[in-house]
């Protein structure tokens, strides 16, 4: 286990030197590594790796993991977005050409994650409204301007945002 994990980070690491501002088009492969043993600090350093390789704050991040799966690879929304970054299986496909069998592997799910979420910070050039668009869709806040009058939105953007301070 240890071995594999050791060989997970060292992957991570290497395509963390690559071009960020590329979309991390992926030939279809799942990274060995047995998630049933992978500890939430194995996932965080992962997550970590893919903050900084698209220059997002981990801690942000982070926080957006926690409330998205809480740092459950395996999870899957009603909506059916998949694992820690609860990717929806079009938007991996679209932004960083995954299909949603391998949405629950950690590492590609993280990088992916990171990388939509840096794409949309740029893009919104505000936190907010990047959490906002992560949660309702990039088209909305877009045509909006302002995080959407979304219950659900709304307090998603709160508690990442929340939990984001705390942890500055």
């Amino acid at each position: 286990m240890k071995r594999k994990l050791h060989t997970l980070l060292l992957l991570c690491f290497a395509a963390a030197v690559g071009c960020s501002s590329d979309p991390p088009y992926y030939k279809q492969r799942a990274v060995p590594i047995d998630e049933a043993a992978a500890t939430t600090h194995d996932l965080q350093v992962l997550a970590t790796q893919a903050a900084l390789k698209y220059g997002i704050d981990r801690r942000l991040f982070h926080a957006l993991i926690k409330h998205e799966s809480n740092w459950k690879p395996d999870a899957i929304s009603p909506k059916g977005a998949r694992g820690l970054t609860q990717i929806m299986p079009r938007t991996g496909k679209n932004q960083c050409g995954l299909e949603r069998e391998v949405l629950f592997d950690p590492a590609l799910n993280l990088d992916c994650g990171a990388f939509y979420f840096s794409k949309l910070l740029k893009r919104f050039r505000s936190v907010k409204l990047a959490l906002a668009a992560y949660n309702s869709g990039e088209t909305r806040v877009a045509r909006l301007g302002r995080v959407p009058r979304i219950r659900e939105t709304q307090r998603y953007v709160k508690r990442v945002m929340s939990s984001w301070r705390r942890n500055q």
